[in-house]
Formats: C-alpha cells, structure tokens, sequence
C-alpha cells in the first residue's frame, strides 16, 4: 500500500514539473513572439501596436530589461516622456550594468530640460563604456546646456579623438572655445564644422560672430553673406 502511494505521489510530481515547464516553455516562447512583433511594428513605425506587442511582454517578464527598454524608447520616439522615464528607469534597476537604457535616460532627460540629470546618466554610461563617442558629445552637450563650460571641452574632446566626423562636435567645441574667450581655436573648429556641413546656417551665424569678436570683419561679412544667400526670405541676415 505505502508503495503504492508513494507511486502515485511521484507520478503526481513529476507530472506537475512536466506540466510548470510545459507552461515555462510556453510563456518564453510567447514572450519572443511578442518581442519580435514590437520590432516589427516599430520597422514599419506603427508605434501605437509596437508599445502594446512590447507592454504583453511586460506582463509576461516583468523582471525583464530588454521588455521594458524597447517599450521606454518608442515611448520616448513619441515624446511621452515620463512613460518612457519609468520604463527606462526600471531597466536600469533591473540590470544597472546596461548602458543603453542609461543613454536614453540622459535622453530623456534633455528633453524634459534636466539637463544636471542627463548629465548623471550620461558620466554612468561614460564609466562603463568611456569610447562611444556619441555618448561622449552628448555629455559634453548636457554639460554646455547646464553652463558647466569648464568641463564641456574634456568628452566634446574625447569624441571627436574616438571619431572626427562629428560635426556637430567640432560645432559644440567652437562655441565652448568662444565662450571662453578662445577665438583662434573657436574659429577653427567652427571652419572645420562648416567645412564638413556647408549648409548648417548655425555654424555660419557662430563663425560669422567669432570672426567678428576677432575684428576680422570683412571675414565676418563674407559668412553673413552666405547666410543671406541660403535664407533670403529673412530680412534679418540682409540687415546683419
């Protein structure tokens, strides 16, 4: 009798393991379909079904990082903010090791005008990956817009050594260099910026300012000459 039962209680058993991995299997299985639809939907730009494809994951794994950083940053393509503020922010308790969900809070972050903010993100991002040099101009970025001038030119620096065809990095350098009273570098770097994207009328408007503060007025004139060139439905540059 008593191996009897002891028969049923390990058929039992083992039919419950059978049946909680069974339900386990499933439910990744699920959870990679939903997964792979969210990036469809957001490949195609159906944002409304990528942030429903990506929330059933959610629900699903509510432990996972991945699900919460690809609903964060549609969230974020959408301008809802303080959605994607939480479900970034939940990534990085999940896995603080993860630098893009830290990336995207900077992000964020910028866009909600907190720029202080962004900068933690950023310097958390730069402390475990210190050669992305997209990342190293947005934190010399944020650190301009938070009027730290001082320590601007240090990561604006280091990203344009990791790669110097950002442009807009070479224009961020040459208004930290004006600002600090540094023409002759500030106008260099402005020239180089321009010279990599001719049609940017803010680095013309910069250089044209620069060159002026250097008494170089006819230079100056010259790029408010093309300035007018490119927009001459402003009567403004005419004026200038």
């Amino acid at each position: 009798m008593r191996r009897t039962l002891l028969a049923i209680v390990l058929v039992a058993g083992t039919g419950v393991a059978a049946a909680l991995s069974y339900q386990a299997f499933a439910n990744e299985r699920e959870f990679d379909r939903l997964i792979a639809d969210g990036d469809r939907a957001v490949a195609e730009e159906r944002h409304f079904q990528a942030i429903e494809a990506y929330s059933g994951a959610v629900a699903l794994r509510p432990d996972s990082m991945l699900a919460h950083l690809k609903r964060g940053s549609v969230y974020h393509q959408q301008s809802e903010l303080e959605a994607a503020l939480r479900d970034l922010r939940q990534a990085t308790d999940i896995d603080p090791e993860a630098p893009r969900p830290l990336e995207l809070l900077g992000d964020v972050n910028v866009a909600l005008g907190r720029p202080d903010r962004a900068i933690e993100r950023y310097e958390r991002y730069i402390a475990l990956d210190e050669r992305n040099a997209r990342v190293l101009y947005k934190l010399g970025l944020a650190r301009y817009r938070a009027g730290l001038i001082a320590t601007a030119a240090e990561p604006i620096g280091q990203a344009l050594t990791l790669d110097p065809t950002l442009s807009e990095a070479h224009y961020l350098l040459g208004l930290v260099q004006r600002d600090q009273n540094h023409l002759a570098p500030a106008t260099a770097s402005l020239q180089q910026a321009l010279k990599m994207n001719p049609g940017s009328q803010t680095t013309r408007e910069a250089l044209a300012e620069v060159l002026a503060l250097e008494g170089e007025y006819t230079k100056a004139i010259e790029q408010l000459e093309a300035l007018a060139a490119l927009d001459p439905s402003s009567p403004g540059r005419l004026i200038a």
